[in-house]
């Protein structure tokens, strides 16, 4: 079966990671201090506090601001994630529209009541959100979550604060992990302490020098267990160092599947994505094509079912989502990942335009 998305790892990568864990020091760590000071400078931010997921991370950043109560608007065209630290904050959750093309949430679809404390929206496949378009309507709280966009030049600019994932099957994997990037350093260091239970320091920190140090202090009771680790931090170190190169094996092949459909009236191909997260087409007949792909040991996907289409969120549809509903239903996501051969992407071309010719 040629998989939808497969992550990789360089021999390189593979000894570090063995030095890691062979030195002894797993957790928090001189890795994990490297990788944000790394990671922070390549996005152009500040400041990165490096997080176990990237749904921590979105916990962290309506803590860090101290909301709590009030809405969230969000995009129903996205994993449960973004929603759900709603609900973790005492927050009404409230889905506004998505573009039918950048799939991401449509500025004109969000309505601004005296409640909306926070917007979490998404890169969704890695295509820019409308940031802009946002902060017209809305002076409070935007959440940037670029976990698709590692990393579309400007991901991470324009929002508050950012958060990334690099779960296993993200453009830069670490089998999982994520982490927050921001340029205001008070907002930094609350988010230091609130990735240790609101301990003040960390343990690495208080193993430096000649001894031990077991005493410290904590001062408030917001924070969840979320860092980083040392055995995450280093494997994301040598993601980082191939990442313009697997990237640009993720593009050569849209290029392909692109030439490949260019002349198909039954798929409109996707609109440009520099990390082409997903390489997802609408078509025809998606579930059927889906399942005669998979007789021919091609994996494929929907991203995403919608979370308005969940039984437990239809309870964030407050107002008709006209666009998500049409468009959903279109969507299928092809094999794409730097593992993939040209052979392989031929292959799925070539079966793609067979069940459409029968």
């Amino acid at each position: 079966m040629i998989p939808v998305l497969r992550p990789t790892i360089d021999e390189q990568t593979k000894k570090e990671l063995i030095e890691v864990l062979d030195s002894g020091w797993w957790g928090f760590g001189p890795k994990t201090q490297e990788f944000e000071k790394t990671f922070a400078e390549y996005v152009g931010a500040k400041y990165c506090v490096g997080m176990n997921s990237g749904t921590s991370a979105l916990d962290l950043c309506l803590k860090v601001y101290n909301i709590n109560g009030g809405e969230l608007i969000t995009t129903p065209m996205t994993f449960v994630s973004d929603a759900i630290v709603g609900e973790w904050n005492n927050m009404d959750v409230t889905f506004a529209d998505i573009d039918p093309d950048t799939l991401c949430l449509d500025p004109k679809t969000v309505i601004i009541t005296p409640e909306t404390k926070a917007i979490i929206t998404v890169d969704s496949h890695g295509r820019l959100a409308d940031i802009k378009g946002l902060r017209e309507k809305f002076k409070g709280l935007i959440i940037e979550d670029a976990a698709h966009a590692m990393h579309t030049p400007g991901a991470g600019i324009e929002s508050d604060i950012t958060i990334w994932s690099f779960q296993a099957v993200k453009s830069l994997p670490m089998w999982d992990g994520g982490a927050i990037t921001t340029n205001d350093e008070e907002v930094y260091k609350k988010l230091r302490t609130l990735t240790w239970l609101g301990v003040e320091k960390s343990t690495y920190d208080r193993a430096i020098g000649k001894k031990y140090t077991w005493d410290y202090d904590i001062t408030q009771s917001q924070g969840i267990k979320a860092y980083m680790t040392d055995v995450q931090a280093v494997v994301g170190l040598g993601q980082l160092r191939r990442l313009e190169e697997t990237n640009a094996r993720r593009r050569e092949i849209e290029s392909m599947y692109n030439e490949g459909f260019k002349d198909m009236p039954q798929i409109q191909i996707p609109m440009h994505s520099h990390t082409v997260q997903y390489y997802t087409m609408k078509c025809e007949n998606r579930n059927e094509l889906g399942e005669f792909l998979a007789q021919n040991d091609i994996a494929t996907s929907v991203h995403f079912k919608p979370l308005s289409e969940m039984t437990y969120w239809k309870k964030a549809v407050k107002r008709p989502l006209p666009v998500t509903d049409r468009e959903w239903v279109k969507l299928l996501s092809l094999p794409v990942h730097n593992a993939l051969t040209n052979e392989e992407v031929n292959l799925i071309i070539s079966k793609v335009k067979e069940f459409y010719a029968k």
